[in-house]
């Protein structure tokens, strides 16, 4: 969690003072790596204390960069990641470039990973068939409302 948090602000940091640097698009390598493991899929409070998730902070830490970078980031992570980071890079998606999304909900529709979901105390295990059709139904819409 540590490691996460540093590497989100240094990924600010270098944003704001280096654009488009080689050393900014590295430490945005970085981030994604990270990211790509995330544990659980989890919008909203979860766990007894109802905190947000490690998983929706990396989250809106990739929604808040420019949107071509932002689109780029979940375009890697729908490739790279793990079903729990596909599902974010699917809601980010939906978000940012809806129809690069529904080419990409075909891609889950024929997927046969599960995804571990969180919802409030409750850890759940769902397919990415079925998280990808409560995305694209807009069941998180709340969640990403509050970005941008």
């Amino acid at each position: 969690m540590f490691a996460r948090r540093i590497v989100k602000y240094l990924v600010v940091i270098a944003l704001l003072l280096g654009g488009g640097s080689g050393f900014a698009q590295s430490l945005i390598d970085s981030s994604v790596k990270l990211f790509s493991k995330v544990e659980v899929f989890a919008f909203g409070g979860v766990g007894y204390a109802g905190q947000t998730s490690a998983g929706e902070i990396d989250f809106k830490t990739i929604l808040s960069l420019p949107p071509q970078d932002a689109l780029a980031v979940f375009e890697k992570l729908v490739v790279t990641g793990n079903p729990q980071a596909k599902a974010y890079a699917l809601s980010g998606m939906r978000k940012i470039n809806p129809r690069r999304f529904q080419e990409l909900f075909v891609v889950a529709e024929e997927s046969r990973e599960d995804v571990a979901v969180m919802r409030g105390c409750v850890l759940t295990t769902e397919s990415l068939r079925d998280v990808a059709e409560k995305i694209d139904r807009g069941e998180w819409d709340l969640y990403l409302k509050r970005d941008r």
